[in-house]
């Protein structure tokens, strides 16, 4: 009669329920925080797609000027209608978003031997717009700037940003915020001349004219559905005025749960973009909350998932195991070997060089006999502590094997890789060691470094290399970097 009396007296039914709200607590906080994580890696791949877009559009647009200015080059007696057949042409309304004109100006001469630079030819990129030509690209401050950057380099030079007058047949006349780009054309090859005289032997420019909004939109396409942009533009110092905000009436609508800052190198200057998630992105993150599985927790689910979360965390544990340096917690020559077979691929997709440090501690063996090897694997977190903190988030540190280190650098060259290397030479030999009350040093490491050129694929070969300069500086007397070739 009393059974159930005395079962809900007992303590261990009320353990095992406590227990079991606990875990099933656990495990909606525990997939409320993937949640967001997912949601989170969503939102950066889309921001690299998006600015990988953008730079691809940037690209294109130099690449354009580029070529129409080696047209005008090797033209004579350019009429508009040659012009205006020129850039029908191209099909720039096709292939380039938010290109609106394609114009050439000429240096002329004016009174008192001061240069002007008068647009000549201006055709649109499409019918709907019409931008006016005949005025003198110098008189205003923002495009003399930019012509002045291009005549000095010799490169193609975007300007801040500009309002540009067009001429819709539906609205009439109006304005849409851009900027103009700016490539020199030269009466001849500027490398038959000193970079000096270069600025003398330009005949025009071109000159490109570009809608912001386009540019972005077409850029972030289907990304527009995760993340909004906020462009500033770096080139007029600490101010940075915006350029682009595509969150719209939303921009006052709190803070998006997401937000992600990076530079984008532009010709001529740099811009700063800002990516936030968008607020229906952010609604839509809230609202799939897994409020079902909190309210639906039974113990028979929560043992359920408890298993299977044990599975994922056993797995993730595994694979850390296998990709990481246990001592050091540096990843080891397996990742490297895994992430080479993606980094190659985007390296040549970018035409990026590669650049590849290794690194060996000096007289390492002769530590271990003389101070034992705790204190050998104490200078060796030392280093991997010092590798973590010299490295971008876009380099690879890892532990090849014993005291030998590799640093893998995308996008540097070998002057850079090398002069980083220095660096960490430098930083090691500065560290006073001690362990247990015994002064280690002082201790040296000796580097190589080689590059793996754009369009490269021998990824052995580049570490083979490496590994011969690291050799070349352990025969020159150790605590140097030589960099191949050198040797």
């Amino acid at each position: 009669m009393g059974g159930t009396g005395d079962a809900l007296r007992s303590p261990f039914p009320w353990i095992a329920l406590i227990a079991a709200l606990a875990l099933t607590a656990a495990g909606w906080f525990g997939l409320e925080k993937s949640h967001y994580a997912d949601a989170r890696v969503r939102f950066e791949r889309r921001s690299d797609t998006a600015t990988a877009e953008l730079r691809a559009h940037v690209i294109a647009y130099e690449q354009a000027l580029r070529a129409s200015a080696a047209h005008v080059a090797v033209t004579h007696q350019l009429t508009q209608a040659d012009w205006r057949r020129y850039v029908g042409h191209l099909r720039l309304d096709e292939r380039l978003p938010g290109f609106i004109s394609l114009g050439y100006a000429e240096v002329a001469r004016r009174g008192g031997g001061e240069m002007g630079v008068d647009l000549a030819f201006n055709e649109s990129a499409r019918t709907r717009y019409a931008v006016p030509g005949g005025f003198d690209l110098t008189a205003d401050p923002v495009r003399k700037r930019a012509l002045e950057a291009a005549r000095a380099s010799g490169e193609a030079v975007a300007t801040s940003r500009v309002t540009l007058p067009i001429d819709r047949p539906a609205n009439g006349a109006g304005s849409v915020p851009g900027f103009l780009m700016f490539a020199p054309v030269y009466h001849e090859l500027p490398d038959e001349m000193p970079l000096r005289e270069r600025g003398k032997a330009i005949a025009g420019y071109m000159v490109g004219a570009f809608a912001l909004d386009e540019l972005v939109r077409a850029s972030l396409g289907e990304s527009l559905d995760v993340l909004d942009v906020r462009i500033y533009d770096e080139a007029e110092g600490e101010s940075q005025p915006q350029l682009v905000d595509t969150r719209g009436a939303f921009k006052d609508g709190g803070e998006a749960i997401f937000q992600r800052v990076t530079h984008f190198a532009m010709p001529g200057h740099n811009w700063t973009l800002q990516f936030l998630s968008r607020p229906q992105f952010d609604r839509v993150l809230r609202a799939e909350a897994p409020w079902g599985t909190l309210a639906g927790g039974t113990l028979g689910s929560v043992i359920v998932f408890l298993l299977v979360t044990a599975l994922v965390e056993a797995w993730n544990r595994t694979r850390n195991l296998s990709v990481r340096d246990p001592l050091t917690g540096l990843f080891n020559r397996r990742y490297l070997e895994e992430t080479m077979s993606r980094e190659l691929p985007r390296a040549i997709r970018l035409g990026q060089t590669v650049a590849v440090v290794v690194l060996d501690l000096d007289h390492f063996k002769r530590l271990n006999d003389t101070f034992g090897h705790d204190a050998g694997d104490f200078v060796l977190r030392r280093f991997a502590d010092l590798l973590r903190n010299a490295t971008r988030g876009s380099d690879i540190a890892c532990r090849l094997g014993g005291e030998e280190f590799g640093v893998i650098l995308p996008g540097v060259t070998l002057d850079v890789g090398r002069r980083r290397a220095d660096a960490i030479r430098a930083a090691f030999q500065d560290i006073a060691f001690e362990f247990e009350g015994r002064a280690l040093g002082p201790l040296t490491v000796s580097g190589g470094v080689a590059e793996l050129g754009t369009g490269q694929q021998d990824w052995a070969a580049v570490l083979r290399d490496a590994d011969r300069a690291l050799y070349a500086a352990k025969q020159a007397g150790r605590n140097r970097v030589v960099a191949a070739g050198e040797a």
